[in-house]
Order: C-alpha cells, then structure tokens, then sequence
C-alpha cells in the first residue's frame, strides 16, 4: 500500500485555499498518495496524525511571533492564525510519533518555532549582513543563489553535493535553531537554508523549494522525495 501524505495548504483572505499543483505532483512522482489538509479542530489533530503517513507543510504566509515570544516587528507579514495554530498542533504531534515530516519555506520556520526555535521576522531589517537578494523576481525553477551542504549530514547522503544553486522565495528566516535540529545547509550570507533532524528518523526543513526542482527532473531533488516516501512506507508498516 502507498503511504498517505498530508500536505498543508495556504489559507486566503476570502477563506479559502490554495495550494500549487507541484507539491503533490512531487509526492506522486515519488510514489506516495498526497491529501490537502484543511484547517480542522484542534480535538482532531491527534486522529488526524494518526491516519497520515507523512506531513509536508508547504510556503506560505509569516508565521505570528508570539509562538516564539516575540512581538511583531514593522515589516511582518500577513499572518493566519488559525493555521498557524493548526499547523504547530499538527507538527508538534507529527514530531512525538516520529512520522516522516517534509517543510519548505514557512514548513521550515513552522518545524523550528515548534521546537522551541525562533525567527527573523523580515531578514533585511533585522539583519544588515544579508544583503543578498532572498525573494528572487524569477520563474520558481529558477536557481538563484548557492548553498553549501555539510558533508557529515543525511542531507548530503541524499544530495552527493556539497554545493549548489537553489530557488529562493521568503523574506523570514530561522534566527535561533530548535532544539534536536542540526543546520545542515546554508547560504553564503549565513542564512539557514535547511535543517534536520537529529531525534527523528526522517525529518527536514528546506528554506528553498525542492519540490520545484524534483517534479522539473532534477534527480538529486527526487532522490529527496523517494526517501521521504519510503521512510513514511517504513514507518507505516511499523
């Protein structure tokens, strides 16, 4: 049986969701079956992360400081606090029943706030050495700046390079990294580009959107996807 992927969608301000198609393309690609998430009760997470195999939290809007006791800074984005409270829930469970977790962009900064991690709120107004362009004006298959990966890391075992051009899409950043997560990848101005988990069996947060990368035929990229569906296959046999 195919394992089942839970993907979050952006909520908009008319309510309803939103969701680009290659985030469940990437899934399919690599042989698993992606369901939408809509916003549900908090009584209902715990079923809910019971039933899925996997979660992959998508990009999105910011994410409300006060999940990591800050207060909002001028250049904050839109937030959503109904996802924002649904997703940390939902992460949070994820994380204790050690089930395969996937977040790029806001997934990213979603699995650091709920591991007691914090964030830049806006990079450019809170840290004066990024100066480097991190919201690209370029088709999102585009590779617009370098990264550089840590060899010793199960990132690279996946990847087998150690550096390498990725797309960039956000204004926040992680600041202080969560507990039980190791950086594993970062931008030459120092920007936290991925972290992984040093607990979990199968746990990453990509800053930059490799689902873009797997479903355009990049084979380092689908090699990322094919172990996250077969450490969710793994872990649902259990």
């Amino acid at each position: 049986m195919k394992p089942i992927i839970g993907i979050t969608a952006e909520v908009k301000e008319d309510g309803n969701y939103f969701m680009p198609s290659v985030y469940g393309q990437a899934i399919i690609q690599a042989g698993g079956i992606p369901v939408l998430i809509p916003l549900i009760p908090e009584e209902d997470i715990e079923e809910l992360a019971k039933q899925i195999d996997g979660l992959f939290v998508t990009g999105g809007e910011d994410i409300d400081p006060s999940y990591y006791n800050a207060e909002p800074h001028i250049h904050l984005g839109r937030i959503t606090p109904m996802l924002d409270q649904m997703e940390f829930n939902l992460v949070k469970k994820m994380l204790e029943l050690d089930k395969p977790y996937i977040g790029v962009c806001r997934g990213l900064h979603m699995l650091n706030v709920v591991s007691g991690g914090t964030l830049y709120q806006s990079i450019h107004s809170q840290r004066e050495e990024s100066v480097m362009q991190h919201a690209q004006i370029a088709i999102r298959t585009h590779r617009s700046h370098p990264v550089k990966v840590e060899k010793e890391s199960h990132l690279y075992e996946l990847l087998q390079e150690d550096e390498f051009k990725v797309n960039s899409f956000h204004h926040q950043a992680v600041n202080v990294v969560g507990e039980n997560l190791r950086v594993v990848a970062r931008a030459t101005d120092g920007i936290v580009e991925c972290v992984e988990s040093t607990k979990h069996h199968f746990v990453f947060g990509f800053q930059w959107h490799p689902e873009e990368f797997a479903v355009d035929g990049d084979e380092a990229s689908k090699r990322v996807f094919n172990a996250y569906i077969q450490a969710a296959l793994k872990r649902k046999n259990r």
